[in-house]
């Protein structure tokens, strides 16, 4: 078997007792997590054994990116959805976009801050505590240009958009509770308790459910040709946000009581703290069993609706601006009919002087109905209606 000393550092050799000293030590124990090297800057030969410290680096280099793997979707889906349902521009595009590239690369130096009890140094501590609260700032950009989004519009609550909204708030409250997290001090009584589970749940569960639900009612229309219910879909929303709320809301006072996350009892022995708070997992257990009854409803809705839903108004039900909309309802086989031809932005709502609150990528300039002229073409219309009618 060969180890991971031999097969990153040649020189050394699997087994080797060669040291790293001088400059090479010091920017090998800069750029390694702590269990590759040891404190003499030795190569660890783990050949036919392991490093849990190893693993655990690994695992959350891995872990802490995949989040925004996971969230980055459902913002993007949301980000489609608010525009649509206000009737106006999404504010701040460019600087949405410029978040998401920051998130991505900050993404991936952050991930220790899940091992600040490894016994990690003050200056990789600092390193990672700075990266963990640097990420926030774009992730409070992206969530503000959603919000300010909203202001001012003419706000359609259709079924889409109330899991839209409802994104917003559980995804801030998400990334607030996070903060704490960010720092050593308040970490070493936070780590491992259920308040790491509600402030993860918080950001992943309405993160990434709430917006994959929004995306399946808004775009079932355009694969399937009708529309989904909208009784169904309001059982389905307000049930699910309910009980989102009543089964991760108590973890974070049982997390700061102490309720640690990988005892049976959760830490049952200590009256003074934890034990007070062990009836708060009834509660969560009634919501959890609830909110999956009220997945049901989703369930009954997606099914029946493909052949007794409401039939779609045409290609483009929702009055959307974006390419997707121009293709035939449901899309055949290779999508458009023709080659589309893209002509501006994707946003264009509520164009001052239009005669449609919304102006597809796709529509030829040439094509484009002003409010002027289509009242200049109705007064022509109905001078030509008299004279003839005087004839």
């Amino acid at each position: 078997m060969v180890s991971f000393s031999s097969f990153a550092f040649p020189a050394a050799g699997s087994g080797s007792d060669h040291a790293v000293d001088g400059p090479s030590r010091r920017i090998l124990l800069l750029l390694l997590p702590t269990g590759l090297a040891t404190d003499g800057g030795q190569i660890l030969d783990i050949s036919g054994g392991g490093s849990p410290l190893l693993y655990q680096h690994l695992f959350w280099f891995l872990g802490h990116p995949e989040v925004y793997v996971l969230l980055l979707p459902a913002i993007a889906i949301v980000a489609e959805i608010i525009p649509n349902n206000t009737r106006k521009p999404l504010w701040g595009y460019k600087s949405m976009v410029y978040a998401v590239l920051v998130l991505g690369f900050l993404s991936f130096i952050v991930w220790a801050h899940h091992m600040y009890l490894t016994g990690m140094g003050n200056a990789v501590s600092t390193f990672f505590q700075t990266t963990t609260v640097l990420i926030s700032i774009p992730s409070v950009i992206l969530l503000t240009c959603l919000m300010i989004s909203l202001w001012g519009g003419s706000i359609r609550f259709t079924v889409p958009m109330l899991f839209a909204s409802a994104f917003l708030p559980m995804f801030g409250f998400g990334g607030l509770t996070g903060l704490p997290l960010a720092f050593n001090l308040t970490d070493l009584h936070l780590h491992d308790t259920y308040y790491v589970i509600g402030h993860f749940h918080y950001v992943v569960a309405p993160g990434t459910l709430f917006g994959l639900f929004a995306g399946i009612y808004y775009w079932y229309p355009k694969a399937t040709g009708r529309h989904m219910s909208t009784f169904l879909g309001h059982l389905h929303f307000w049930p699910t946000l309910i009980c989102m709320n009543g089964i991760f809301l108590p973890m974070f006072i049982q997390g700061m009581a102490g309720f640690h996350r990988r005892w049976w009892d959760g830490g049952l022995a200590f009256e003074s703290t934890t034990a007070k708070w062990i009836h708060l997992n009834e509660v969560m257990s009634f919501f959890a069993f609830t909110m999956a009854l009220a997945q049901i409803p989703f369930i009954i809705n997606f099914f029946w609706s493909i052949k007794r839903g409401k039939k779609a108004e045409g290609d483009n039900p929702w009055g959307a601006t974006t390419l997707e909309w121009a293709t035939p309802t449901p899309p055949p086989h290779g999508n458009f009919v023709v080659d589309p031809v893209v002509y501006r932005g994707p946003y264009e709502y509520s164009v001052p002087g239009m005669e449609q609150d919304f102006l597809p990528q796709t529509t030829a300039p040439e094509d484009v109905q002003t409010a002027g002229k289509a009242n200049a073409d109705a007064d022509s219309a109905s001078a030509e209606d008299v004279a003839t009618a005087k004839a």
